[in-house]
């Protein structure tokens, strides 16, 4: 990482002059901010509860498509050039901040009763693979596949943040007028040359012309209790649900896709139902205390393909949104190329 004099300096030289104003304080506003920052741009985040409170520090962090031959290629290449990315981010939150964010390439086996729709996708995208059963079912294991430690990531985001002198206002619901003026939690007019919308499942809050694009998709996970008795080698996906273990030994299992809007009323029937699928494919796991049980609210997109584009009508108004499934995995690439509209 730049030395605080060597980052002055870059800073000096690339500065812009653009007041630039991040709505959302998730992954993607997040990295959107250390990226403009790092670009000499004044920047300021909005979060209307803390960073990464949202989908972004509740997911797993898997870092492919659960399925991939059933996502389109644009999910596919957003994911696959963000992956250098969390390599070099790991490196630096490691080595400045000493935060381990747990980016692991733990590959990922895929457990499907037919198996030649995916092994087709692979050799044809040229990833390395190997077929064997994983028990006694028939299975594919991608090679290339990493995960990563949500809630490490965004604690290692904010110190970066605060590093760079990024200014973060949390607990500030935004707010918008008529005009397409934007409003702080004070009803204070906020002033800047450029807005990005990074608001999650939220979005649809702040622009009515999304209301319908982009929508709140709750999903639930529960974490087992560490143990040495089971090890995964590897990421394990069965009918839609996954299962992976953290560096500590605990293992995360999940999850669901509910339309419910934005109820987090978790009951015991859903507890059973994500103890039900995490055991099918590992019986043992009965014999563990499930310690945590959560969610998140997803920003669900048609075909999970996120909406990143400069507004037609308001030039200084971007979207970052619309990641569904796949917030932290795109992030990267999805601010690159966002960056690529100024």
């Amino acid at each position: 990482m730049l030395k605080k004099s060597n980052y002055l300096k870059f800073s000096l030289k690339m500065a812009t002059n653009f007041k630039i104003n991040i709505i959302g304080g998730g992954v993607i506003g997040c990295i959107q901010a250390i990226e403009l920052k790092k670009l000499g741009h004044d920047v300021a985040i909005y979060e209307k509860n803390t960073i990464g409170s949202g989908s972004s520090m509740c997911g797993a962090g898997i870092l492919f498509p659960l399925l991939p031959n059933n996502y389109s290629t644009e999910v596919f290449d957003l994911i696959n050039k963000s992956k250098k990315y969390y390599s070099e981010l790991s490196e630096i939150l490691n080595s400045q901040f000493d935060i381990d964010i747990e980016y692991l390439r733990s590959g990922m086996t895929v457990i499907l009763d037919d198996l030649r729709d995916i092994e087709l996708w692979l050799r044809e995208n040229k990833l390395s693979f190997s077929t064997e059963k994983f028990r006694s079912f028939n299975a594919i294991t991608i090679d290339d596949v990493y995960q990563i430690n949500p809630k490490k990531l965004i604690q290692g985001l904010q110190k970066y943040l605060d590093y760079l002198g990024v200014e973060i206002l949390e607990n500030n619901f935004i707010s918008t007028d008529l005009k397409n003026n934007f409003f702080d939690i004070n009803g204070r007019k906020i002033s800047g040359d450029k807005f990005i919308l990074a608001s999650g499942a939220w979005t649809q809050e702040l622009d009515n012309d999304l209301r319908d694009k982009i929508f709140p998709v709750r999903g639930q996970l529960i974490e087992y209790k560490k143990t040495n008795y089971i090890q995964l080698e590897h990421i394990l996906y069965k009918d839609g649900f996954y299962l992976l273990q953290r560096k500590n030994g605990t293992l995360i299992a999940g999850s669901t896709l509910e339309n419910v809007g934005f109820d987090d009323n978790l009951t015991d029937q859903d507890l059973r139902f994500l103890k039900k699928n995490a055991e099918k494919i590992i019986p043992e796991l009965s014999e563990l205390e499930v310690i945590n049980h959560w969610c998140g609210f997803r920003p669900g997109s048609k075909d999970n393909i996120p909406t990143i584009v400069q507004d037609k009508k308001i030039k200084e108004k971007f979207y970052n949104v619309g990641h569904y499934r796949y917030g932290i995995s795109m992030a990267p690439a999805s601010v690159s190329k966002l960056i690529s509209l100024f």
